[in-house]
């Protein structure tokens, strides 16, 4: 039905009359249930839309026994005083907030570090949310698999695990350490070092692709360049530091996050050497500030604000009753100046754009 929007509020049961549906398909068309189908949801809502109806949410949360609340859990490291002004907490977060608001649904945001997430099964995070979106494994991967057990749906941002029994989004950690050893092999680089705590799932996995790089190129793998650093800026230039004065040999540097790449940037600039004439550099992540770095950050773009979209709507489709299904984002290596490679127009960052792949 075409014309001009209804400035006056109409029933369901009118809205029901117009598109000629029950009011049963009406409400569940609204609510994204599986039972109605893409296009007949697509039309409902556009009749919505321009018959200005609205849905009574709080009426239908406590008809469906909801709270309209998605709870967020950042996993941080505790060891490292990891704060939630990470960039990449920041910008996840980002995508997560603006997902949900398009959803008319509220955030309820956990700030402090966890020991035992089992601890949360009685707390307002698991009561009194629809859903709770985990950012990170850390080394809970255990506690992840009982809590998903509870009443109280969860999605999980990590790396894919053997005995996984929760829905989980996260990046291809493999390809993403394998692309950026990759590109400082093909550069000449032939002692790689590399930064980050492996024994966090999503690092082991980006470890994993850093050593598959070197066996493919024959290079033989030194583990003394294998350097073990939380995500923290502080702690990572301590640990070049070390490094440095160690005096073993290396020329690359494969950081498992950006924010650890910008601490060694600096410390081997002030140490005398320059970046990347003497080391080159790569990260991961692609935060915002990646791109203003001096010199301008290489690094693995996992799309992070995108990721947080996926998380939700991973999410509200447990919720209305689908199975959960995981998903892994697309790794790519965005070349700038900080790994000495020729580089004539940087792609800028594009997270709108970005594809996910489902395996």
């Amino acid at each position: 039905m075409n014309g001009p929007k209804n400035s006056t509020p109409i029933t369901m049961q009118e809205l029901a009359d117009i598109a000629g549906v029950t009011r049963g398909t009406i409400s569940r068309a609204l609510s994204d249930s599986p039972r109605v189908n893409a296009e007949t949801k697509a039309r409902i809502h556009a009749l919505a839309k321009q018959h200005n109806y609205h849905i009574n949410q709080k009426a239908r949360n406590f008809r469906l026994g909801r709270t309209g609340v998605i709870s967020v859990v950042f996993m941080l490291n505790i060891k490292s005083e990891q704060h939630m002004s990470d960039p990449f907490f920041l910008e996840m977060l980002g995508g997560i907030a603006d997902c949900l608001a398009e959803h008319d649904m509220d955030l309820f945001l956990s700030h402090a570090p966890i020991l035992n997430i089992l601890e949360l099964q009685d707390s307002r995070i698991m009561q009194n949310s629809d859903g709770v979106i985990f950012i990170g494994q850390g080394e809970q991967h255990n506690q992840l698999n009982a809590i998903s057990t509870a009443k109280t749906p969860i999605v999980v941002w990590g790396a894919p695990m053997e005995d996984q029994q929760y829905c989980r989004v996260g990046g291809d950690n493999i390809q993403g350490g394998y692309l950026a050893t990759s590109h400082l092999l093909n550069l000449g680089r032939r002692h790689i070092a590399f930064f980050g705590d492996i024994k966090l799932p999503e690092i082991a996995l980006r470890f994993a692709g850093y050593k598959k790089a070197l066996q493919e190129q024959g290079v033989e793998f030194d583990p003394r360049l294998q350097i073990e650093v939380p995500f923290e800026m502080a702690r990572a230039r301590k640990a070049i530091e070390e490094l440095l004065g160690r005096g073993i040999r290396f020329d690359g540097a494969v950081c498992s996050s950006d924010v650890m790449a910008l601490g060694v940037i600096a410390t081997i600039n002030a140490s005398g050497m320059n970046v990347p004439e003497d080391i080159a550099v790569v990260g991961y992540d692609d935060i915002g500030l990646a791109q203003y770095s001096n010199p301008a950050l290489t690094t693995v773009r996992q799309n992070i604000r995108w990721g947080g979209r996926v998380l939700v709507e991973s999410l509200l489709s447990i919720i209305n009753g689908q199975a959960g299904t995981d998903t892994t984002l697309t790794s790519e290596l965005i070349v700038r100046q900080s790994s000495g490679a020729k580089v004539a127009n940087p792609r800028p960052r594009a997270d709108q754009n970005m594809k996910h792949n489902i395996p």
